[in-house]
């Protein structure tokens, strides 16, 4: 082996290390995601109420939220918490105003093509 042979060795060697840490991710499987919603709940004064979305059994959760049908101007006196469920998204919900709101749970749901 001459010199020049020993400095480019370990140049290749780097090079073919990137690549194959490169590899997984242009072999990545493709997704097929897709949203889920519950239906339309009124959430009743005072009341924790629980608001489910769930993904069929071929796909997997990977993050949801919720949404109230009463505009844009955010909703007042609601205590809002949501979380990932076993399949799905929960939303639990606290009314504290006179009349129900309604509100809807979502949940992004996606599967290897």
């Amino acid at each position: 082996m001459n010199r020049r042979t020993l400095r480019t060795a370990p140049i290749r060697y780097a090079f073919a290390a990137v690549l194959a840490a490169a590899m997984p991710a242009a072999l990545a499987a493709p997704l097929d995601c897709a949203n889920y919603t519950s239906a339309v709940t009124p959430a009743p004064y005072n009341t924790w109420t629980a608001v489910d979305a769930y993904c069929p059994s071929d796909r997997s959760a990977t993050g949801g939220g919720y949404f109230f049908h009463e505009g844009s101007l955010g909703v007042p006196n609601i205590w809002v918490m949501h979380i990932p469920l076993s399949n799905g998204w929960r939303t639990w919900v606290d009314n504290q105003n006179a009349g129900p709101r309604n509100v809807q749970t979502y949940v992004r749901c996606c599967k290897t093509i």
